[in-house]
C-alpha cells in the first residue's frame, strides 16, 4: 500500500508540475498577445517628437516613449526595415519586418500657405500704391509655398512694403500667418511688368476679307513690346482688309492692313463731275483697281478720254 501511495503521489506531483508549466505557457502567450504590435501604413504626427505609438498599433504600454525628433512641418521621414527592427528589439516588441523593403513614412502635419496667396498680397500692395493697370509680378529670387505648424492659420501679411514707380521695382517682408504672429518671416524683392490690351484677330483672315467687330479679340502684352506702328484701336481695324494673312491672337502692324478694293480694273463705274454746286454723272470704265480714297485712272466711255479721280464709293469715282 505504501508503494502504491508513493506512486500515486508522484503522479500527482508530475501532473501538477505539467499544469503549472502549461499555465505559465498560456500566461506567456497571453502576455505576448497583449504586447502584439502592428506597423502602421503611414504615420502623421503633429508634435515635434516621434513616439513609439506613432509607428505601431496595438501597444499596451510605452506608446508615449519618445524615439527622437519628428520631421519638420510638411516634411516626410522614411524609416526602413533595418531601423524598425532595431526599434522593435530595443523596445522588446513582438514584431519583425516581413522583408527588407518594409518601411513606414512619417509625415509631419502642417498648414500650407499657397504661393498664389503670397503673390496676391504683393499685388494688392502694389495696387494700393496707385498702379491702376494690369501687370505681371516677377520676383528676383525663387519663392515657394509657405509651410507653418499645423495649428496655425493659412494666412499671410506684409510687415513692410516699398514701391519705386520710376523703375517699377519693390521690396517687402512677408510674414505668416500674420504681422502679430510672424512664425515665418521672408524678405522678397522684385518688379512688375505693366500690361497693355491690344486688338487681334479672333481667327485667321486673308486678303480680301473685310474685318468686322466680331472678328476682333483682345490680348494683353507687356508695355515694353509696344511699337510705334502697332494697331492699338479696334476702330483702326474695322472695314479694313489684310495685305496678307493675319494670324489669330497676334499683334497687328499698320502696314499689314489696307482699305478693301471696291473698284476692279475694267469695271463699269459712275463718274461724278463736281464743280462747286454743279454735279454731273456719266458712265466710265476703271483702268485700275482702287480702294476708297485711292486716286485711279478712269476712262469716259463717251469721249474715251482718260482722266484721274478719287474712289468715293462702290463703282463710283469723283472728279473735281
Amino acid at each position: 500500500m505504501n508503494s502504491w501511495s508513493d506512486f500515486s503521489l508522484s503522479v500527482r506531483i508530475v501532473l501538477f508540475g505539467l499544469f503549472l508549466l502549461l499555465s505559465m505557457g498560456f500566461m506567456l502567450m497571453n502576455a505576448k498577445a497583449a504586447l502584439a504590435a502592428d506597423l502602421k501604413d503611414i504615420s502623421v504626427v503633429h508634435d515635434s517628437t516621434l513616439k513609439l505609438g506613432d509607428l505601431f498599433d496595438g501597444l499596451s504600454q510605452n506608446q508615449e516613449y519618445v524615439l527622437g525628433a519628428a520631421p519638420q512641418p510638411g516634411k516626410d521621414m522614411v524609416l526602413n526595415a533595418k531601423t524598425l527592427y532595431r526599434i522593435a528589439v530595443a523596445m522588446d516588441l513582438p514584431w519583425r519586418p516581413d522583408n527588407n523593403s518594409q518601411q513606414i513614412v512619417v509625415r509631419r502635419a502642417a498648414t500650407v500657405v499657397p504661393l498664389a496667396d503670397v503673390e496676391n498680397a504683393l499685388s494688392d500692395a502694389i495696387i494700393e500704391e496707385g498702379v491702376d493697370s494690369n501687370f505681371n509680378l516677377s520676383l528676383y529670387s525663387s519663392l515657394s509655398d509657405i509651410v507653418l505648424p499645423h495649428d496655425q492659420p493659412a494666412t499671410v501679411g506684409l510687415q513692410s512694403f516699398s514701391f519705386k514707380p520710376q523703375d517699377d521695382t519693390f521690396e517687402a517682408v512677408i510674414v505668416a500667418p500674420s504681422v502679430e504672429n510672424p512664425v515665418q518671416r521672408i524678405p522678397v524683392s522684385g518688379k512688375i511688368e505693366r500690361l497693355v490690351q491690344i486688338p487681334v484677330m479672333r481667327q485667321a483672315l486673308r486678303n480680301g476679307d473685310i474685318i468686322g467687330n466680331t472678328d476682333i479679340d483682345w490680348i494683353e502684352i507687356p508695355e515694353r513690346k509696344i511699337q510705334h506702328d502697332l494697331v492699338m484701336s479696334a476702330d483702326d481695324l474695322v472695314g479694313m482688309t489684310p495685305r496678307r494673312t493675319l494670324m489669330a491672337d497676334e499683334p497687328i502692324l499698320d502696314g499689314a492692313l489696307q482699305s478693301p478694293q471696291i473698284i476692279s480694273r475694267g469695271e463699269i463705274i459712275t463718274i461724278l463731275y463736281k464743280d462747286g454746286p454743279m454735279a454731273l454723272s456719266v458712265k466710265g470704265k476703271a483702268l485700275q483697281n482702287g480702294a476708297k480714297g485711292d486716286i485711279i485712272r478712269i476712262s469716259n466711255v463717251n469721249s474715251n478720254k482718260h482722266i484721274q479721280g478719287i474712289v468715293t464709293n462702290t463703282r463710283e469715282v469723283t472728279v473735281q
